[in-house]
């Protein structure tokens, strides 16, 4: 008889006692990143159009956590936490830290060079947090224990992104 149990089915929701506050794990795969959003959609409860600032930068986190993290190991694993308060959501998505034999990095926002709009869209990669920063009304990261690290952000409830300067 074997002691061992299966391995926990990917996604999965995490239980929250508190009632305005959902979780998600995620494995490495990236159809995971479309379950992802399927699931924020609902926690949020609100209209797609406040949502998609919220949407969309939950996406970019996730992938980046794949991307440049050990949570895109096999193995690896992905936390999503999106709390509804009064007026704002807040997101939070942790990855599993840096894969080994690499020196952990910062998150930081490249601003996007000045281009024509359609070069912009053709470019791939390096935009995914300055999605996040101009869409999110306040964003920056903490690292936890094992050089974890969990990118938060606040969105306001309406929809509205942050003002252009």
């Amino acid at each position: 008889m074997s002691l061992t149990r299966p391995p926990l089915e990917l996604p999965r929701r995490i239980r929250c006692t508190e009632p305005d506050l959902g979780a998600l794990e995620c494995g490495h795969q990236l159809w995971h990143l479309k379950a992802a959003r399927s699931w924020a959609s609902h926690v949020v409860r609100t209209t797609p159009s406040c949502a998609h600032p919220l949407l969309v930068s939950l996406s970019e986190l996730h992938t980046n956590a794949l991307k440049h993290t050990a949570s895109g190991l096999p193995g690896g694993r992905v936390c999503i936490e999106i709390e509804r308060r009064r007026r704002l959501f807040l997101l939070r998505v942790t990855d599993d830290g840096p894969r080994l034999g690499v020196e952990p990095t910062d998150p930081e926002a490249h601003p996007v060079p000045d281009r024509p709009e359609s070069a912009a869209l053709l470019t791939e990669g390096g935009y995914g947090l300055a999605l996040v920063e101009a869409m999110a009304l306040y964003w920056d990261f903490i690292r936890g224990p094992g050089r974890v690290v969990t990118v938060r952000a606040a969105f306001d409830r309406s929809g509205r992104t942050r003002p252009v300067a």
